[in-house]
């Protein structure tokens, strides 16, 4: 007997929540303020299940740390207050800003936007061989 699989979320929603993740709104946001989308839980549930759903995820959630990354670049080229006390405090919070969404990104896209299979491959093929002879050891 075929397994029944219930359908949760529509490609045509998966899109727009996706869309709207890659111009860097969170899940959250997106599924609490849209009536017509499902819950975030649902979407989450739908991702882990569906395969053509986590590709689509992956590479919203790519897209949004480009995004972040140039967020950051504002953020550092704003202009300060003139007032020396008030540049500080601002200083401040920008780098406690700019740390999390950095520690975000390395999080989200450790490998950065282009996280394929054949570039991880491309990086683990070097070979070692070790050999003893003459009781020297030779590493080639």
């Amino acid at each position: 007997m075929a397994k029944i699989i219930k359908i949760r979320v529509t490609k045509p929603q998966m899109e727009k929540i996706c869309e709207r993740i890659a111009e860097g709104e969170s899940l959250t946001r997106i599924c609490n303020n849209t009536k017509s989308l499902p819950s975030w839980r649902t979407v989450l549930r739908w991702v882990q299940e569906n395969d053509d759903a986590h590709s689509m995820y992956r590479k919203a959630r790519a897209l949004q740390c480009e995004v972040m990354r140039d967020q950051i670049l504002d953020l550092v080229n704003m202009a300060l207050p003139d007032d020396p006390k008030l540049a500080m405090a601002e200083v401040q919070r920008r780098r406690l800003q700019a740390d999390h969404m950095d520690k975000h990104i390395r999080q989200m896209q450790p490998l950065g936007v282009r996280d394929k299979a054949e570039d991880k491959a491309a990086e683990n093929n070097g070979q070692v061989t070790l050999s003893w002879a003459n009781g020297n050891l030779e590493i080639n």
